[in-house]
């Protein structure tokens, strides 16, 4: 009867078919989490004022979502930090550059296999990182950007992560760290023709990501991301 009923189990699981990211709906989840992220640090820095204390700004481990801005008002990214000095062992590969509304911006997947001394003394860290980081005009929006922690260069624990980052002349970037079958995608926009762009990858990782330029005047309709054989992975309309 056991036999059986394993043999069952094995002819359902190979009919399973993977469901696609649900990006719209993490990118409605992000948004939440950063109104709510603001208004508790609001707080914490109205109660610093009161006690005369300065507040050091601290790098934290965020991931990708954190940075998703808020529609109604979100707070522009401010584009002047310096480079990050090499780390050694550090490998980058470019995602994604051109030029959107006048202005220049470009995204770098980087894989630190050690946590830089400098991206958050005092705190503990992880094993290492893996980060996107976007230039704008030239200015970088931080030393190391959006990062995420992880045990290895095979790690998967990035995979699935969706969000948007605000440029300050209005336009943003849409970007993807998506599943691994995942080597391109096609946005569609309400007001403006597609834009298809390829999944850039790590070499000698398994660090992939994809980044689309958004106008100011554009309206995203929906996301269609590919594999290596131009199927369809998954459709979400945004």
């Amino acid at each position: 009867m056991t036999d059986r009923l394993h043999e069952a189990l094995a002819r359902s699981a190979g009919r399973v078919t993977p469901s696609p990211a649900p990006v719209a709906e993490i990118l409605r989840s992000g948004r939440a989490r950063r109104t709510r992220r603001r208004r508790v640090l609001t707080g914490v820095a109205a109660a610093a004022v009161v006690a005369g204390v300065a507040v050091g700004a601290r790098a934290g481990l965020l991931a990708l979502l954190p940075d998703v801005p808020d529609p109604a008002g979100p707070p522009r990214v401010r584009f002047a930090a310096a480079p990050p000095p090499p780390v050694e062992g550090e490998l980058s590969q470019t995602v994604g550059s051109g030029v959107v509304d006048g202005a220049t911006w470009s995204v770098t997947l980087t894989y630190y296999p050690t946590v830089p001394a400098d991206y958050a003394p005092g705190e503990k860290t992880p094993a290492g990182l893996v980060c996107l980081r976007t230039v704008f005009d030239g200015r970088a929006d931080s030393p190391y950007g959006a990062c995420a922690g992880v045990k290895g260069p095979t790690d998967q624990s990035p995979r699935g992560m969706y969000g948007e980052r605000t440029l300050p002349n209005g336009a943003r970037l849409f970007l993807a760290q998506p599943a691994a079958a995942v080597v391109g995608a096609t946005m569609t926009f309400g007001n403006a023709a597609p834009t298809t762009v390829t999944a850039a990858t790590v070499p000698g990782t398994d660090f992939t990501a994809y980044a689309v330029p958004v106008p100011a005047a554009s309206h995203m309709s929906a996301l269609d991301e590919y594999d290596a054989q131009h199927k369809a992975v998954g459709h979400q309309n945004l």
